[in-house]
């Protein structure tokens, strides 16, 4: 367990304290059960559940790091200090055998009651059922535990001096056991599942920006693609690119650059509709993938972009720069926009149509959009039936 999750050592030693506390007490129970013993054998059955409800304690703790709760670390000792002073109190003023067991299981009952509250799933995704699965295992143990409360409520004082013996409760035990092992085997598995998760999206997410990176950006097309090609529906893309980047660089710095670009893909992820897909495609540059997009709406897409752009100065407050003056610092783009009506469902020629429509854009000036929408317009009334009939599906 340790070697296994060694990134997270301070969750794990939770865990392991737990588990080693607890197989404590067990091993105290069944020497309890020999004739090894030296004096009452309440004695040592009692140090023994109390060994075992620290472990769970801290067990518990465990859990709740694991699920992101705030620990609270005084709640083992309060659970250790409940114990110790209801079994103290109770042996030396030699009460009756049912209310020392009712107190020892209520004190049990209460930590595996906390520990399934702990484990709660939230959504329907597999973390969140094997959550469930876990806190539903914890509180069959508690149901159990509270069968065994009315047992010793309702038993008669004969049959409590043979309670703690170990042939009563050793289904008891055993699923105990089995379920902590089994908790423990399903959040290692939960651990492993992020661990993945997370490498999916380093290998996936651009670092600065928080967006797609090449890689990420290929796949994203690669499936929207053949979706769209599938069922017949258009597939827009936009090149994005930041006017003049490299001046921003020279004059303020690379940090302010760096602000500049967290900024922009900040401004246009807001832009875009649900099913956009935006990745980082250059330096400076981003691509913008539309399921469900002709050319006529990839450029109303891409003139919203470059208006909110065009209107909304970056700021650099506080931003260490080669000029202190500037608070704010005005950016415009140029667009590439390109659909799957003019260029067809090929990913690099859609691509390279776009890039050569970015480069248009800025022979053009910068700070505007060109496309094929021409070639859209110049289409024949047979070639627009399609269309249509795209239309009608959408609907």
């Amino acid at each position: 367990m340790i070697f296994g999750a060694y990134q997270q050592r301070r969750l794990i030693m939770y865990w392991v304290r737990g588990l080693l506390i607890f197989s404590l007490g067990l091993a105290v129970y069944f020497i309890s059960q020999t004739s090894l013993i030296i004096g009452p054998q309440s004695i040592y059955i009692a140090a023994a559940v109390t060994m075992v409800a620290y472990g769970l304690s801290q067990l518990v703790n465990g859990l709740r790091m694991f699920r992101g709760y705030r620990v609270y670390r005084y709640w083992t000792l309060l659970v250790i200090t409940t114990l110790l002073a209801c079994n103290a109190i109770m042996l030396n003023m030699h009460i009756s055998n049912r209310w020392l067991l009712l107190s020892n299981v209520a004190v049990l009952l209460w930590i595996f009651a906390y520990g399934s509250r702990s484990l709660m799933g939230h959504g329907k995704d597999f973390v969140a059922n094997v959550f469930w699965l876990c806190c539903s295992l914890f509180a069959m143990v508690g149901l159990m535990l509270a069968v065994v409360a009315v047992k010793v409520m309702l038993a008669e004082q004969s049959a409590l001096d043979r309670f703690a013996e170990w042939t009563i409760h050793a289904y008891l035990v055993s699923f105990v056991m089995l379920a902590m092992t089994s908790v423990l085997n399903l959040l290692l598995l939960v651990m492993h599942v992020k661990a993945q998760a997370g490498l999916q999206a380093i290998a996936t997410l651009d670092g600065l920006t928080g967006v797609l990176n090449r890689r990420g950006l290929q796949e994203a097309a690669a499936r929207m693609q053949a979706v769209s090609q599938r069922i017949q529906l258009p597939m827009g893309m936009l090149i994005v690119d930041l006017d003049y980047f490299k001046k921003v660089n020279d004059v303020y710095g690379h940090l302010v650059g760096d602000v500049v670009l967290k900024s922009c893909a900040g401004t246009i992820r807001a832009a875009l509709r649900g099913g956009d897909v935006i990745g980082r495609y250059g330096g400076e540059e981003f691509c913008i993938l539309m399921p469900n997009t002709g050319e006529q709406e990839a450029m109303v897409l891409a003139e919203r972009i470059r208006r909110i752009i065009e209107v909304t100065p970056v700021s650099i407050a506080g931003v260490e720069s080669m000029s202190s003056e500037t608070q704010a610092i005005k950016c415009t783009v140029s667009v590439g926009a390109v659909s799957s009506e003019t260029v067809g469902y090929v990913i690099d020629a859609m691509f390279a149509a776009a890039d050569q429509n970015l480069y248009r854009a800025k022979q053009n000036g910068r700070n505007r959009i060109m496309s094929n929408i021409d070639q859209v317009l110049n289409k024949t009334t047979s070639t627009v039936k399609p269309a249509k009939r795209h239309a009608s599906v959408i609907a």
